[in-house]
């Protein structure tokens, strides 16, 4: 493909990554969204499996998150929207079924409920923005002591521009094709940025030998 066309096909989807999220925001995974999570406590060990069929047959196709949080399989939270409907109606036959398919004496009032708010992405990168700003230093101090007979300031451009570029693509795409964000597109994004300066790396020592086999 000619690089013309690639860097245009780039710029488009870049914008219209922005577009989407300037007009109607990032989709985020019900983790990060204002949720309702419902803590479970059943006194006895099960599999996930049968406390996911359960919820499953109360809650049909509503998003939902089921997680085991004791080691011993007897505690269990369903994390769902907060607008459910008829929530106290679900929770009843949600205890109702427990009891049936499980064996168990729960009462309704065994279930807590526990509201929670919508949590900033700003909030989630926080914390990788301090390390990704000094490796990015680190990086860069290298590339001019590296690469600087092929260029320091050409070198340095390259880097910056590609690893911007790259991410904000990766932001753009899961903007419009409405990717849920969730615990995994940070690790995702650290793992394209490292990729990404592996790759250039690779590139611009390969435009090193050149140069000196060519100055020699």
């Amino acid at each position: 493909m000619n690089k013309k066309v690639f860097y245009a096909i780039l710029i488009c989807v870049i914008i219209a990554g922005a577009i989407v999220i300037a007009t109607m925001g990032l989709k985020t995974d019900i983790t990060y969204s204002k949720n309702l999570r419902l803590d479970i406590y059943l006194g006895k060990e099960y599999t996930r499996e049968e406390i996911e069929q359960v919820a499953k047959e109360v809650f049909g196709n509503e998003r939902m998150q089921l997680q085991q949080v004791e080691y011993y399989g007897d505690m269990f939270t369903i994390t769902l929207p907060q607008e459910v409907e008829e929530l106290d109606s679900k929770i009843e036959q949600l205890t109702n079924k427990l009891n049936e398919k499980l064996g168990l004496e729960l009462k309704k009032e065994n279930i807590a409920k526990v509201y929670q708010p919508h949590i900033r992405l700003s909030s989630v990168l926080k914390p990788y923005l301090v390390p990704l700003a000094i490796s990015m230093i680190v990086i860069l101090a290298y590339v001019m002591i590296r690469f600087r007979k092929i260029g320091v300031w050409k070198t340095l451009a390259f880097y910056v521009l590609t690893v911007l570029a790259s991410e904000l693509l990766y932001l753009s795409i899961l903007a419009i094709c409405r990717v849920p964000i969730n615990r995994l597109v940070t690790p995702i994004g650290l793992a394209i940025y490292v990729i990404v300066i592996t790759v250039v790396t690779a590139k611009q020592e390969k435009k090193l030998v050149v140069y000196q086999e060519e100055n020699k």
